[in-house]
This record gives structure tokens, C-alpha cells and sequence, in this order.
């Protein structure tokens, strides 16, 4: 299978989460995103840089761009934690 440029190939998990993505987005009638850290990929390496802050804004935008928000979003975080304020501010964003 060909990926595009800068594209990363799908594994077999990235094809079973988004199978029941898919299937939870057709059951709800709602977006759906899942947004994880690699926190589980690197044992004992819970750092601030894997939990949410500032710099996550950026991935969310990216994520809902031309999505139609009159659907609604459902947002799943697999994260360990983050930093408060900056989760506010992605609920302050994602809500307008």
C-alpha cells in the first residue's frame, strides 16, 4: 500500500481504532475525534510534554477545520492529565 508524502502507514490498530470510531461517529450522529499521547509508548515517561497543554490547540484546530460543527463533537482524550488551564482553553476554543 502506497502512503502519501510525509504520511505515516497505518498499522493494524490505527485500522481497528478507526473502524469503531467510524461506527461510534454513525451511532451518535456526531463527530468524533480521539486525541491520545504516545504516554503508553514510553513506560515511565509520563513528562509534561505527553500531557495537554498550549501546543494541543493547534492539533485540535487542525482536527475540526472544515468539519460541520451543526453535527455536534464528541472528544475522547487518552492523555495522563495536563495542565488546566490549557484544557479550559481547548474547551473555550471547541466550543466557539
Amino acid at each position: 500500500q502506497k502512503e502519501a508524502a510525509g504520511r505515516v502507514p497505518e498499522t493494524p490498530y490505527d485500522l481497528v481504532r478507526r473502524k469503531y470510531l467510524k461506527k461510534l461517529s454513525e451511532k451518535t450522529e456526531r463527530n468524533t475525534i480521539l486525541y491520545y499521547s504516545g504516554w503508553l509508548q514510553k513506560p515511565g515517561k509520563n513528562v509534561p510534554s505527553m500531557w495537554i497543554n498550549d501546543d494541543d490547540k493547534n492539533g485540535f484546530m487542525s482536527a475540526i477545520h472544515g468539519m460541520d460543527v451543526s453535527n455536534g463533537l464528541d472528544v475522547i482524550l487518552h492523555t495522563p492529565g495536563g495542565d488546566i488551564a490549557a484544557t479550559e482553553s481547548l474547551i473555550d476554543y471547541l466550543r466557539s
